[in-house]
């Protein structure tokens, strides 16, 4: 069950939901597997060493579900096969480090802890080394290390990746497309116009003018120095205008001079571009006469038409084609593009103090979208069926995402990594978050629940979990 905005998958260059045959079948299985078998067994190793640093016995920690395959203890050394139920007994403050047979993620199993796999309650009496005999601070960092651990995941990626790979993005300032509806189409910029600072701070890159518009300046207002036929102007940007981190690309609406026409990477079947008979391949030139030089000029041309016929015209091998195709009430006509940049492109390097600060910046950016989404859905602004991925889902975006690169893969892992850790935190029943409001709820009291309230709040929480994966992945079989 995790949230993924718009803005993170157009970041994730996801060409295509969708899956065409038994090879990508296999394909999204692949990496659904690789992906919840790290992100999993991440969380509850940080259950698992919170626990034992705090003096708990964990009998238990499994990389993978089901059957034991084989393990290793001090008491038994290496075995194969399940280990014999006497055998776990006589483990005493020991763990059985096991591989078990479906990879699908791990558990921790931490004695005297009540969750979601209990069924019936623990002896009265209560043994130091147990979950339940800690104070409540312990048994917090304990509940929290899971998400702690997810988040300490995306942040090494997110830095590793600034630190290996770096940054590149077009060495222009010079703007080639001005969105319509944006700020800075009423600010008055236009194709052409040169940025020559943001906020006050000179830019001389692409890169640069959307660090400072976007991220350092979020939640500010700032104002935008820009040159035209030789004069300099200034456009105002005010934070209340900018709107939300989700929307905030759509609100700056800018985009470089330098961008090859727009080509379809995908075509959905019987929507409107399939029938006019767009192809996967298609370069995208006019709409209604008007040229268009990039991706967003596209967006805008075809959401502007909803429900009216509009002429587009494409180059097919060679050939200068047009096509009649009629917008749904939404804008939308069926396809995925992108473009590619053409113009001359800057790289930039990070060493390995900047590269893990640039990562704590991208982690607390991810962080908050997925926080937008998550309040956009309780307070109703979001369908859930539109902002919630189940397995089917997340199975075909690491598929698309793996298909982009290993670059590519890990901040798709990464941004699930938050999501999850996010997710897991809500005060809800068999989530981590519900065992925390627990234990809170416990330490302002100044004594324990009742266990047998206890696993009927777990139990309630089970159920509403259940509730939502089958909608998931209803729903998620629904938008194939």
């Amino acid at each position: 069950m995790i949230g993924l905005s718009d803005l993170l998958l157009e970041h994730l260059l996801i060409a295509q939901i969708g899956l065409e045959s038994a090879e990508n079948v296999l394909r999204a299985i692949l990496y659904f597997v690789i992906t919840i078998f790290v992100l999993v067994t991440v969380h509850e190793f940080g259950h698992f060493i919170a626990g034992r640093i705090f003096g708990m016995r964990v009998p238990v920690f499994s990389v993978g579900m089901g059957r034991r395959l084989f393990g290793f203890n001090k008491i038994n050394g290496l075995t194969l096969g399940p280990l014999d139920p006497e055998a776990e007994l006589k483990l005493e403050n020991n763990t059985d480090y096991r591989l078990s047979m479906l990879p699908i993620g791990g558990y921790a199993k931490i004695e005297g802890m009540i969750d979601e796999t209990q069924n019936e309650v623990l002896p009265e009496e209560i043994q130091p080394w147990e979950f339940r005999a800690k104070p409540w601070w312990q048994k917090s960092i304990v509940i929290c290390a899971g998400v702690i651990m997810n988040t300490l995941l995306a942040w090494a990626i997110l830095s590793g990746q600034f630190y290996f790979y770096g940054t590149e993005g077009p060495a222009t300032t010079t703007v080639g497309y001005v969105s319509h509806g944006s700020i800075s189409k009423s600010d008055g910029l236009r194709p052409g116009d040169r940025i020559v600072s943001v906020a006050g701070q000179p830019v001389s890159n692409w890169m640069e003018v959307e660090n400072a518009a976007l991220k350092q300046n979020f939640g500010k207002d700032f104002s935008l120095e820009f040159e035209r036929d030789g004069h300099t102007y200034s456009a105002l940007y005010r934070s209340d205008e900018m709107g939300s981190l989700k929307n905030i690309d759509k609100q700056f609406g800018l985009e470089p001079v330098g961008y090859a026409a727009p080509k379809l990477d995908s075509v959905i079947p019987d929507l409107a571009a399939a029938k006019a008979g767009l192809r996967k391949g298609d370069s995208i030139l006019a709409v209604n006469g008007t040229a268009i030089s990039t991706p967003d000029a596209f967006v805008d041309a075809i959401s502007s038409h909803p429900l009216q016929p509009i002429a587009v015209e494409f180059l097919r091998n060679g050939n200068r084609m047009t096509a009649t195709v009629t917008p749904d009430a939404k804008g939308i006509i069926g396809v995925f593009h992108s473009g590619d940049y053409l113009g001359r492109t800057v790289s930039v390097n990070y060493g390995l103090g900047a590269s893990i600060s640039e990562g704590w910046n991208g982690l607390w950016t991810v962080a908050r979208l997925t926080v937008e989404t998550i309040r956009e859905i309780f307070s109703g602004k979001l369908a859930v069926q539109e902002a919630l991925g189940g397995p089917v889902k997340i199975a075909q975006y690491a598929s698309k995402s793996a298909a982009g690169g290993l670059e590519t893969f890990l901040f798709f892992m990464a941004t699930l990594s938050i999501s999850l850790a996010l997710i897991n935190i809500l005060p809800i029943p068999a989530l981590d978050g519900g065992h925390l409001l627990i234990i809170l709820i416990e330490a302002i009291l100044g004594h324990e629940l009742s266990q047998r309230f206890k696993l009927n709040f777990q139990k309630v929480g089970i159920a509403i979990l259940l509730f939502l994966m089958v909608f998931m992945v209803i729903n998620d079989i629904r938008t194939l």
